[in-house]
C-alpha cells in the first residue's frame, strides 16, 4: 500500500500572500472594514493579477478577507484568474495575526496547488517576514510568492 504522506510530499504547493490594494480614506464616516479602494488601488489590482499571469502563478483558491477593500481588490483581479478559481471569504482574515492567517490556510483548501491569501497588514507583513526569514515590507498591492 502506498504511503499517502509520501505522495503528498511530492506534490508542489505554491502560496501567494497579497496585501489589498490602496484604500480610500476620504469618507470619515465609514468603518475601517467598509473602506473601498481609491483610484490608485483600482488601477493597481488588475496590474498585479496580470503580473501573476505573466509569471505563471495563478491561484486555484483565493482566501479573502471580508473587508470591502480586499473584496474589491479581488474583483478587479478575477478576470485574469479565469472562471475555475475557488473563492472563500473569511471574517477571520480581517486584520488577522500571522498565526490566524496560517490557521486559515491550513484549514481551508490546503490541498490546492496554488493558494492565494488576500488580507491586511500588519499580519501579512509579519507572516511574509517569518516565511522569508527576513523583514519584508508589504505596501498596498504587494505580493509575496512562496
Amino acid at each position: 500500500m502506498d504511503d499517502p504522506s509520501a505522495a503528498a510530499l511530492g506534490k508542489r504547493h505554491r502560496l501567494i500572500l497579497m496585501r489589498h490594494a490602496k484604500s480610500d480614506w476620504s469618507d470619515g464616516g465609514l468603518s475601517d472594514h467598509d473602506r473601498p479602494l481609491n483610484k490608485r488601488g483600482k488601477r493597481d489590482a488588475p496590474q498585479m493579477a496580470e503580473w501573476l499571469r505573466e509569471i505563471d502563478c495563478l491561484p486555484n483558491v483565493v482566501l479573502c478577507s471580508s473587508a470591502v477593500r480586499t473584496r474589491e481588490t479581488l474583483e478587479r483581479m478575477q478576470s485574469s484568474f479565469g472562471s475555475d478559481v475557488v473563492v472563500s471569504y473569511s471574517e477571520s482574515l480581517y486584520l488577522a495575526s500571522p498565526e490566524t492567517i496560517s490557521n486559515v490556510i491550513a484549514s481551508d483548501h490546503c490541498d490546492a496547488s496554488t493558494v492565494m491569501v488576500l488580507a491586511h497588514n500588519p499580519g501579512m507583513a509579519y507572516l511574509v517576514s517569518q516565511l522569508a526569514g527576513q523583514m519584508v515590507d508589504m505596501p498596498t498591492a504587494a505580493i509575496a510568492y512562496f
